[in-house]
């Protein structure tokens, strides 16, 4: 099946059952089919209507209301303008005349176009007996001719808008799937059914034991009138829904509906046998069914066991308004004896003998064992891969080995918090000493005073961050800043902007370095999640909803880290909680809570790694390795660089790096000013 296809690619490791023999569906009657595991006769465990009336009634009592308004369940049959100029030049019988008469009467579906299908869980329903006195009143509704299924029989059924013919096939294969050719026939007015027929089927089966396993189903096919419809499933925490794939009008007329489609799992394994429940009238048409009834077909003769067939619903259910008569030796034939009203159906339960079906291959069995826990599997093998792929990276990162490398930027303020972990007034002074080389700012001093002064506006050669931190010591027009204790408070906000940009340049490059990790570990969770949606009926909506949350699950993570006061931080991480608990309610809507719980436990990990990668001990020590490697070069060099004009380019990181003892410069050279550095850290500490 088509939502399989991604189970079936993540689990290669079996893919030799690609090479089993296949055996055609037709022409198992020469075929015995015998249980292995069976010894003996089977041990039936009969269910008497009393029971199966309890087992439904608790059933409906648990049951939840679905808005069926909320869905997108748009359709109609546009009908060829040949064949209306043909149906009208036709002659029309008196019942013909009066139905349009009563559909005149109604307002156009074309006027009410933004109206949804009126659900009948989302409003009260009458009780049975009022539906059924209702129904019996029908002498002032005009009657049409309907040509009703199977035979094109024509009838006389009232003009209002109901199914007059519901009859459901379904047929057992012998590889214990079954499929479901449903046929109706409806009447439609413009009210309810004037954009068409959905239908919703439940996503779980029950046995009489209350267990229950997850269904799977595939469209064959769907038909109105023998028009083929393209039609979709779609799917919420316990139903499934077959809508149409585009929007139409439906016009007033009669349609007959024919629905196919395949189930699998709805056989439960009792052990010594197999049973099946189904509603096979279909309790969520909004409307009366007058005439409904099915058809059970097994593989071969002799499969079933025992039966049981009740009509009805929360309002009562009953085991003498259906007949259940044979239909050949392979199947059976049921046939309600009045009309189903709204929420009622017809319940069967049957027990099929073993023998009757093939039995399960290692591969079935895990396919759908994916099928109904798929999403915990790969949640789980996502989060194993990671990890493990993590633990790998931490042992190459122990050798210094297979990280990406970046050049290292030889800024005074990154190179003293990279090798020394410190910002302090040293790394402001060698910021001082930095602008000074770029010819943007001048030093001078006089005895005590020490002046900054500004040479040119062009600062393109700083980065914003620090150009905001410069201008806080020369504003407005003023070119030259006296560094005192009357200009103290100024020289703190300059200190306190450069502070902040020395945080952002390790922030960025913390980034930088474990961009490969952070790719690779979204990609892998985001796979994982593309396979769990591949399970999923509707994958771009599932998909959609796991992708934006993880994304957004790790970039709120990465708040955990921020803030520096106690009471930010505080703030910061009770709002991480909170919202993760929000996309963990999100992402169960969608995929179950475990699986869900392990996506983001998988998220967590990804930015917990990368934290670790970003320590000193992690990625950072290659970097720190060439800081250290860098102040070697410059204590190699001694003499080349104090001797040489070279200085003035080295002066700001051998200022950073604590070599000031080492390059004393003899003589008076305007260019040496580590001398004024150092009085302005005796004038306010360091």
């Amino acid at each position: 099946m088509r939502k399989l296809f991604f189970a079936i690619c993540f689990n290669f490791i079996f893919i030799c059952n690609l090479f089993a023999k296949v055996t055609p569906i037709s022409g198992y009657e020469g075929i015995t089919f015998q249980n292995p595991k069976q010894q003996g006769p089977a041990k039936i465990h009969e269910v008497d209507a009393d029971e199966f009336k309890d087992f439904l009634e608790q059933r409906f009592s648990e049951a939840q209301k679905i808005e069926v308004k909320n869905l997108n369940k748009n359709f109609s049959i546009v009908r060829d303008e040949a064949e209306k100029q043909s149906g009208d030049s036709a002659g029309k019988s008196i019942f013909e005349t009066l139905y349009e008469q009563a559909l005149s009467r109604i307002p156009s579906s074309k006027e009410n176009t933004g109206e949804e299908i009126v659900s009948a869980q989302a409003q009260a329903i009458p009780n049975i007996t009022e539906q059924e006195q209702t129904w019996q009143q029908q002498s002032n509704v005009p009657m049409i001719v309907a040509y009703l299924p199977p035979n094109n029989t024509p009838e006389y059924v009232p003009a209002m808008e109901h199914i007059p013919y519901f009859m459901s096939l379904l047929e057992v294969l012998p590889s214990g799937m079954v499929k479901i050719t449903e046929t109706v026939t409806v009447v439609a007015n413009g009210y309810k059914l004037k954009k068409g027929l959905s239908k919703k089927l439940p996503l779980y089966a029950s046995n009489v034991s209350g267990k229950k396993q997850k269904l799977d189903y595939s469209v064959i096919g769907v038909s109105v009138n023998d028009m083929p419809v393209s039609y979709h499933l779609n799917a919420d925490n316990n139903n499934v829904y077959m809508l149409p794939e585009q929007n139409y009008i439906l016009d007033p007329g009669v349609y007959t509906y024919k629905f196919e489609y395949v189930v699998d799992n709805l056989l439960y394994n009792q052990g010594d046998y197999y049973q099946l429940y189904w509603d096979i009238g279909g309790n969520g048409w909004n409307m009366v069914v007058d005439r409904a009834g099915g058809i059970l077909i097994l593989p071969q003769k002799d499969a079933l066991i025992g039966s049981t067939v009740l009509l009805g619903g929360k309002y009562g259910l009953y085991n003498n308004l259906v007949n259940i008569s044979p239909n050949g030796p392979t199947s059976q034939t049921y046939v309600a004896s009045r009309p189903l009203f709204v929420s009622e159906g017809l319940h069967l339960i049957a027990n099929i003998s073993p023998k009757a079906l093939l039995p399960e291959t290692l591969w079935q069995k895990t396919i759908r064992y994916l099928y109904g826990y798929g999403d915990i599997c790969f949640a789980v093998l996502g989060l194993l891969v990671i990890a493990i792929s993590f633990l790998i990276s931490w042992y190459y990162i122990g050798k210094d080995k297979g990280q990406l490398r970046f050049n290292l930027e030889k800024s005074p303020l990154f190179l003293r918090q990279l090798l020394f972990n410190r910002f302090d007034m040293k790394s402001v002074c060698g910021f001082l000493l930095e602008a000074y080389r770029k010819n943007i700012i001048d030093i001078q001093q006089s005895g005590d005073a020490i002046l900054l002064i500004k040479r040119t506006d062009d600062m393109s050669s700083l980065r914003r961050t620090e150009q905001k931190a410069l201008g806080k010591l020369f504003t407005a027009h003023e070119t030259v800043f006296r560094v005192s204790r009357e200009t103290l408070l100024k020289f703190k906000r300059f200190i306190a902007d450069l502070h902040k940009d020395v945080n952002l340049q390790m922030l960025f490059f913390r980034f930088k370095i474990n961009i490969g990790y952070l790719i690779f570990g979204t990609a892998m969770l985001l796979s994982t999640e593309m396979f769990i949606s591949g399970l999923k009926y509707n994958f771009s909506q599932t998909f959609t909803v796991l992708c934006l949350s993880s994304l957004l699950s790790i970039s709120c993570i990465f708040l955990w880290y921020i803030g520096t006061k106690k009471w930010i931080k505080y703030l910061i991480r009770t709002f991480v909680v909170c919202f993760e608990l929000l996309l963990l309610v999100i992402m169960s809507a969608v995929i179950h809570p475990f699986a869900a719980v392990l996506l983001l436990a998988t998220a967590a990990i990804i930015v917990l790694a990368i934290g670790n990668y970003s320590q000193r001990f992690g990625l950072m020590k290659h970097y720190i390795k060439e800081a250290g490697n860098y102040r070697n070069y410059l204590l190699e060099h001694h003499d080349s660089i104090v001797l040489g004009k070279g200085f003035i380019n080295h002066q700001a990181a051998i200022w950073a790096l604590d070599l000031a003892e080492e390059f004393k410069v003899v003589g008076d050279k305007e260019y040496y000013k580590i001398p004024v550095m150092q009085s302005i850290i005796d004038k306010f500490g360091n």
